[in-house]
């Protein structure tokens, strides 16, 4: 969810910090754009465009950090979607399971494939 709002933003003030980042998104137009202003602000960018909820695509981010960068320290995975507005009622099964694989399955999916030592602690 780089491509746009608090993706974009984190992944700027990251690369302020000095961090090295990969930046993931759909819209690959909008990840350029955002690596370009990074290194314009003399900061570390590669991005990679695909779909969150592609287990593929999140082993293809990891692989694109230690290809770049040699590791991978963190994984800030903030993509998201409304879905579809209106009534519950009114929400389609095929959106709200959309929104669940983008909200929820895509970050599960990158913490517990690729970050193993990442403990997730249930109540």
């Amino acid at each position: 969810g780089a491509s746009s709002g608090i993706g974009r933003v984190t992944a700027k003030l990251f690369a302020a910090e000095g961090a090295k980042v990969v930046v993931g998104a759909r819209r690959e137009s909008e990840l350029a754009s955002l690596v370009a202003e990074i290194k314009a602000s003399g900061g570390t960018a590669v991005a990679l465009a695909g779909d969150v909820r592609s287990e593929d695509y999140a082993k293809a981010l990891v692989a694109l950090a230690v290809k770049a960068f040699g590791r991978l320290d963190i994984a800030f995975n903030n993509a998201g979607t409304l879905g579809e507005g209106g009534a519950s009622t009114g929400v389609s099964e095929a959106c709200w399971n959309d929104a669940v694989a983008i909200n929820l399955t895509g970050s599960f999916q990158n913490n517990k494939r690729h970050l193993p030592d990442v403990v997730i602690v249930g109540d």
